[in-house]
C-alpha cells in the first residue's frame, strides 16, 4: 500500500526546489517565506494537471498529485496558510 504517487513526489520535489532556489537567491531564512512560495507552486501544479486530464476529479488520488491520500493542491493550500502564519510570527 503506497501513502503517495510519483507524480506527487514530483510535484513536492519541483515546488519546494524552485521555493529553495527563490529564497537562497532573495536571501530568505525563514520557513514562512519558503512555504508561501511553494504552496501556491503546489496549488497551481497539481489543479493544472488535473484539469490537463479528461477524467479530472478533485479528491481522487489516482487523477492527480498525491501525497499521504491527500491531493498536493490541499497540502499546498495548507502549508500556504501555515506559511502565513509563520510570516506573521516572525519565524
Amino acid at each position: 500500500m503506497f501513502i503517495f504517487n510519483i507524480i506527487g513526489l514530483f510535484m513536492l520535489a519541483i515546488g519546494f526546489g524552485v521555493a529553495f532556489g527563490v529564497g537562497r537567491i532573495a536571501g530568505l531564512t525563514g520557513q514562512g517565506p519558503l512555504m508561501l512560495v511553494a504552496g501556491p507552486l503546489l496549488i497551481v501544479s497539481d489543479t493544472w494537471y488535473r484539469k490537463s486530464r479528461a477524467a479530472s476529479a478533485w479528491f481522487r488520488p489516482g487523477a492527480g498529485g498525491s501525497l499521504f491520500f491527500a491531493p498536493v493542491w490541499l497540502w499546498g493550500a495548507i502549508w500556504f496558510v501555515f506559511g502565513f502564519v509563520y510570516t506573521l510570527q516572525g519565524r
